[in-house]
């Protein structure tokens, strides 16, 4: 998707981590009860029938907002990416992400009206770049925690324009989040979100990212787009993208 989702190099980096966003999608629940997530992702092509990964979030109440912890692991069980969040209400503070099948990290940092990237490469060399906030930051972390905040607009059909972070980019890059559509499931109504870059020409070569949330509880249920894991083809790393599945249970948290 784009140079961002195809490795079209800037600072030599990939952009495939912008789908990192894609997702772990975090989901944060401000309360006592709290949601923890798991999630299966499916070759895109499958129906369903061809498991690649599975993903966990996990939640953790800081002094200073909600930690949210994510892994992806292979079908053998290995973990393949890990990530670590910081989310005030619907606002990130912080990000992390390992990449252990391509030796990458990443993470950011908000805090005085700019964003601080560093990133490390597979060969260890660092880079690192900062700007200054020019609209709402978007991350895995605070992703879910922005859509329940901003439900009513979306479900009446308005354009949300975010800055979504790439920490592999080291920059945020401009998308537009929209309802598409609804559809009725077994288990009720579930309302269609499109995610697609603010940039013409980015939008002429990025297949958008479509999820689905349940309109009775706002719980994201399926997504379909970039991923964070990766695929290992002709002996290399390359993007992919999948479907992913979510489930749900409660745990007791204090806060």
């Amino acid at each position: 998707m784009l140079f961002i989702f195809l490795s079209i190099g800037y600072y030599g980096l990939s952009i495939g981590g912008f789908m990192v966003f894609v997702l772990a999608l975090l989901f944060p629940v401000f309360g006592f009860a709290q949601t923890y997530s798991s999630a299966t992702l499916y070759d895109l092509k499958s129906n369903r029938q061809k498991t690649l990964f599975t993903l966990n979030v996990d939640l953790a109440p800081q002094t200073d907002g909600l930690q949210t912890l994510t892994e992806f692991r292979d079908t053998e069980g290995k973990v393949v990416v890990s990530e670590k969040g910081l989310i005030k209400e619907a606002d990130v503070l912080s990000y992390e992400i390992d990449r252990k099948q391509t030796g990458e990290k990443g993470r950011f940092q908000v805090r005085d009206g700019r964003i601080y990237f560093e990133y490390e490469g597979p060969g260890g060399k660092k880079k690192s770049a900062d700007e200054k906030l020019s609209g709402f930051v978007l991350s895995t972390p605070n992703f879910n925690a922005f859509v329940e905040k901003s439900w009513d607009a979306l479900a009446a059909g308005k354009p949300l324009d975010v800055r979504f972070a790439v920490w592999d980019r080291l920059e945020t890059v401009g998308f537009t989040l929209q309802k598409v559509g609804e559809k009725d499931t077994a288990t009720g109504k579930w309302m269609e979100l499109r995610m697609k870059p603010t940039s013409f020409i980015i939008a002429a070569i990025v297949d958008p990212i479509h999820l689905w949330y349940s309109q009775a509880d706002k719980k994201l249920q399926v997504m379909k787009g970039r991923v964070a894991p990766k695929i290992q083809k002709d002996g290399k790393w390359k993007d992919l993208d999948a479907e992913i599945v979510y489930t749900y249970d409660q745990k007791s948290v204090s806060k």
